[in-house]
């Protein structure tokens, strides 16, 4: 069984959130932003199965996630690549009836 492996880095997501949300801010003054923040940033490698089953991996401990555990921006990275597996699976199965 196959795995697509993705990794979150939340400081990442909030920058280029950032970024394309303000025509105004410079890389300077995100990264400044976020540095005064000072939150524990998440780490995760997301493993999407073909079968469906997804596994969270904490990269900061090597720990297992539970998908009930996530929460803001790590839990939306996890909807947005759920609901682009299922397209990708929904079009190869039209094309295979077509």
């Amino acid at each position: 069984m196959t795995a697509r492996r993705i990794r979150f880095l939340e400081r990442d997501y909030y920058r280029r959130l950032m970024l394309t949300s303000s025509e105004q801010m410079t890389e300077d003054q995100v990264e400044k932003i976020l540095d005064m923040a000072g939150s524990h940033w998440e780490d995760l490698t997301f493993k999407f199965y073909d079968n469906g089953a997804v596994e969270v991996i904490d990269n900061h401990t090597d720990l297992p996630v539970r998908l009930a555990d996530l929460k803001g921006a790590a839990y939306d990275c996890y909807v947005r690549e759920r609901i682009r597996s299922i397209r990708t699976n929904l079009q190869e199965k039209i094309l295979q009836t077509a």
